[in-house]
């Protein structure tokens, strides 16, 4: 897949959005009872309100005592409760002093609230834990976002063994023109998640060589079980569209920022493959009133077949009675040709990252907080509260992590490890809801053919 770049473009779009968003677009975004703090030790809180503690011992993450930190206070803004390591900082404050609060902002609009808040004068986080990756460049932009060129040079110099455990998309995902501006320890990544008896009916056997073999293997489902949904998806407006983009991906389809490019092979492919679908009864018409929740409730309560979900999906799954992996479901990479060869096709990836915003008061002692998230037990043991796959090597393979995830095997690993950052751009909320619009058209049965319908569709994602 070809992925363009014009920074000269982009960086206009951004001060556009920062305008936006500056003159109060979603001022409302500034309270919300979803959101928590917490401070080392676990106590979990309505905003404004903290607790203290620190136990245990954590790997050497800096050469500073503890005494000469006890006063320091780190504040970490981050999207999701999970992506903290289990034990609230608790080891991390008992080694080095430092205590650091979270605040869980589950409503994704951080970067609207710090815009409002600085304008207003009030003091921002020390440290972004984002999962809108895509949003970073807008964050530089903006001003909230410094280089991260000496925080990972004094990384390597420090800590050097566990520096280069880490894979190269931590630094890459966020690098703007060279410079880095943000650790992205960890992604999630989606697979296809298949019925067991279903294909075993069926006589579909995985991985799938090829996007023609996934179609055929629906097609033999929907013989062998007529009265099952082939393939679950959600087509509801507003639930995002993570299938169609992954097979537009998969087949090769070139994107300028989160712009796809629908009328390239890939792209054509990709519409006329879930036409085709479509029209032979392999998706449920239905689903233009699904999200995730009812896609998902199909595929375990077992009256469908596949679906392509995020891979820490599967947690989820396994805990469902009497739907246990591997006798009842397992999962297999989306294969990255559409009939064989090299179509240029890319697993994608969906990055969280961390970051040392602008102006904090500690942005050394906030810098070892990220070699603390990046610690291989931590990862770990994140994972097991429903994070997602880590981009640090030592903690990908070990042992641990199978007890967790041992439906992590080697192909996903290897779809995971090869896989890209997924296309995006500041613009890519208006790219989503014209690709929801275009696939709940496809779901529910169209006459136009995949020409048609790109021609219909990309001047709109063009002007987005």
């Amino acid at each position: 897949m070809i992925l363009k770049s014009d920074r000269t473009k982009k960086r206009a779009i951004h001060k556009v959005v920062i305008a936006l968003l500056a003159f109060g677009l979603l001022a409302a975004a500034c309270s919300s009872s979803d959101d928590t703090t917490t401070t080392a030790g676990g106590t979990e809180t309505t905003a404004g309100t903290e607790t203290t503690a620190g136990t245990e011992t954590t790997a050497g993450s800096t050469e500073t005592t503890a005494e000469a930190m006890e006063d320091v206070e780190i504040l970490v803004w981050v999207t999701r409760p999970y992506y903290i390591p289990p034990d609230d900082f608790a080891s991390f404050t008992a080694e080095t002093g430092i205590t650091v609060t979270y605040d869980v902002q589950s409503n994704d609009d951080i970067l609207e609230q710090w815009l409002l808040m600085r304008d207003a004068g009030q003091p921002l986080p020390d440290i972004l834990g984002a999962e809108d990756s895509f949003l970073i460049e807008t964050y530089v932009d903006a001003g909230l976002l410094p280089s991260h060129d000496e925080i990972a040079a004094t990384w390597a110099a420090e800590n050097p063994e566990q520096y280069d455990l880490l894979l190269d998309l931590v630094w890459d995902e966020t690098a703007l023109e060279g410079t880095k501006y943000g650790a992205s320890i960890t992604a999630n990544f989606d697979v296809l998640y298949y019925n067991v008896p279903c294909f075993n009916e069926a006589g579909v056997t995985v991985p799938f060589a090829t996007l023609d073999d996934v179609l055929d293997g629906l097609r033999a489902v929907k013989t062998a079980r007529p009265d099952d949904i082939p393939f679950t998806v959600q087509a509801k407006a507003g639930e995002g569209v993570t299938t169609l983009k992954t097979v537009l991906a998969a087949a090769g389809t070139p994107f300028e920022g989160a712009v796809p490019e629908l009328g390239s092979a890939g792209g054509l492919y990709t519409l006329n493959w879930f036409i085709q679908a479509a029209d032979e009864g392999l998706l449920p018409p239905e689903a233009i009133a699904w999200g995730e929740d009812e896609s998902r409730g199909a595929f375990v309560a077992q009256s469908a077949c596949v679906i392509l979900d995020g891979f820490t999906t599967a947690g989820d799954f396994n805990e469902a009675e009497g739907f246990d992996y591997p006798d009842s479901w397992d999962l297999t990479p989306v294969p990255l040709t559409q009939t064989g060869g090299d179509d240029g096709g890319v697993a994608l990836s969906a990055a969280r990252t961390w970051a040392v915003v602008e102006g904090s008061e500690h942005p050394d002692e906030a810098a070892l907080v990220l070699r603390y998230i990046a610690d291989t037990s931590n990862l770990i043991e994140a994972a097991g509260n429903g994070s997602v796959p880590m981009r640090q090597t030592e903690a990908l393979n070990s042992d641990d992590l199978l007890v967790i995830w041992p439906f992590f095997n080697d192909d996903l690993k290897a779809a995971y490890l090869g896989s890209s950052p997924t296309p995006a751009g500041p613009n890519a909320g208006t790219v989503e809801e014209i690709l929801e619009q275009m696939f709940g058209e496809i779901v529910v049965g169209t006459d136009l053919t995949a020409e048609e319908m790109a021609a219909k569709y990309q001047p709109l994602l063009d002007d987005a």
